[in-house]
């Protein structure tokens, strides 16, 4: 988005730098999150893939496809007002007839916090009449039964596996349970919950997965699924690097966070089970065969992907249009966040969850909705000033030295980035540093212990001369890719 600058690009924990003991923390911060990066990725080398770093030229990387929506247009406004509206309005114009093709699955926990599941199922969710929610201990939620499918693996699996004393304390309700306990069990769900939603929906053509902080744009994933052929083995998702496979290389698998999605094919090649004569199974399950590989891996979504891939299916990497980010945190405006329709996002706030739904069910579905179209949901270019708040915490610029003028107060920051025709935002911390931001970001509240310290704010005229002069021509549909990675 602009020019260059020989600025040095901010962490998040930019304050740091004018302050000692400040350092130390960052310095120290900065490795935890290093190792538990590394611990995600199952203890990686960083040559993880030949070619990693590769550019991909756009004119080739993406289809203009002509797309429809399947959702139906209804009338707003008439006798109810735009709280009183959301459920039976929405779900009158969902195109239900797409779930006898479509299986989605809700991956939840007993350890979750509530508030989190039921504001999921009565927005993102909400008309997903076939909902299959998978979990780790039976139950009822709004309508639907809650499947167990820990119950579903073999019984040596539960020997010397001390997650296990966890899952029996959530089927005797003991009190005492907290979120680690869920967290821990989780990796071992993956596997039986792709052979449950086989088992319950063997006819389906896609089966796409989700979790409680996935937000998930149906319109534009149904349009997307139109395109694909569900007899050809096709697991799509948002890459992340996960087992080695030999010669310095890794498997890169789908994150769970970001949503998934298997074609027909490829589930019925991942649980298959050999048969004996009689038709009766002489083949270990899926579950039984990676029960070692899931016990010695920290995630359950990079044993899927390994798994996937020792049954000769690799994954199709559709970032940006599958995203981990937040929606406060997406960098929009950049190569990858502008014309490109947004599939999922990750660790979606709850009242992003309920807004975003209602929102979505306003727009007109004429076209797909693009990271473009989001900047009208957050009023990127109308936003006022915002003490306690934090927009560069992740790409922000902070120019050195740090006696240049801008760092002496939040006036002197305001105008050096306006000043800038790159810069779209800022944020002052007090501490003494000024961080401009290239990209078009809402940013989040500070910690509430040193919200002091910060104001944010962004360069309202300059946003919206940009988007002005950046409309869309077509959706960029991104095509798989495994170079391309954020």
């Amino acid at each position: 988005m602009g020019s260059t600058s020989t600025s040095a690009t901010a962490r998040p924990f930019f304050k740091a730098l004018c302050n000692a003991k400040l350092k130390l923390l960052a310095v120290f911060l900065t490795v935890s999150t290093i190792l538990l990066l590394t611990l995600y990725s199952g203890g990686l080398s960083e040559d993880i893939s030949p070619g990693a770093n590769d550019e991909i030229v756009n004119g080739t990387d993406y289809w203009t496809w002509d797309t429809s929506t399947r959702f139906r247009k209804i009338e707003h406004g008439k006798g109810k007002d735009y709280t009183g509206r959301v459920q039976n309005a929405t779900c009158d114009s969902f195109p239900s007839d797409v779930l006898s093709r479509i299986q989605i699955i809700l991956k939840t926990s007993a350890t979750e916090d509530p508030k989190r599941v039921h504001t999921h199922m009565t927005s993102v969710t909400r008309c997903i009449s076939n909902l299959l929610v998978v979990s780790d201990k039976e139950t009822e939620l709004h309508g639907h039964h809650v499947h167990n499918i820990l119950a579903d693996l073999p019984l040596p699996a539960w020997n010397q596996v001390p997650e296990f004393e966890g899952y029996d304390a959530l089927q005797r309700e003991e009190s005492n349970i907290d979120g680690a306990t869920g967290w821990k069990l989780d990796r071992f769900k993956f596997l039986p919950m792709v052979e449950r939603a086989r088992k319950m929906n063997p006819s389906a053509e896609w089966y796409v997965f989700l979790e409680t902080d996935t937000y998930f744009v149906w319109d534009n994933l149904f349009r997307m699924l139109e395109q694909f052929d569900p007899s050809f083995p096709l697991y799509m998702g948002s890459p992340a690097p996960g087992r080695h496979i030999g010669d310095e290389k890794v498997n890169w698998f789908a994150y769970g966070g970001s949503g998934f999605v298997l074609s027909k094919a490829a589930v019925d090649t991942l649980v298959t089970r050999e048969v004996g004569e009689y038709g009766e199974f002489i083949g270990q399950s899926l579950s039984e065969q990676y029960m070692q590989v899931v016990k010695d891996d920290c995630c359950g979504d990079s044993v899927l992907g390994f798994a996937l891939y020792e049954k000769g299916i690799e994954l199709s990497g559709m970032w940006p249009m599958f995203n981990a980010h937040p929606l406060d945190s997406i960098p929009f405006g950049d190569d990858h966040h502008w014309c490109q329709p947004v599939l999922s996002m990750h660790k979606s706030q709850l009242s992003d969850m309920i807004g975003l739904a209602d929102w979505e069910d306003e727009r007109d579905r004429t076209n797909p909705l693009l990271y473009a179209d989001l900047v009208d949901y957050l009023r990127l270019g109308q936003l006022p000033e915002r003490q306690g708040w934090d927009n560069g915490a992740w790409g922000g610029i902070i120019e050195q030295p740090d006696t240049l003028p801008q760092h002496e107060s939040l006036e002197a920051c305001r105008q050096a980035c306006h000043d800038r025709d790159w810069c779209m935002s800022y944020t002052y911390d007090t501490a003494g540093a000024c961080v401009f931001v290239r990209s078009l970001r809402l940013g989040a509240s500070s910690k509430l212990e040193i919200a002091d310290q910060f104001t944010a704010g962004w360069d309202n005229d300059k946003i919206q001369n940009w988007r002005a002069n950046n409309k869309c021509e077509k959706p960029m549909w991104m095509k798989p890719s495994l170079t391309r990675i954020f």
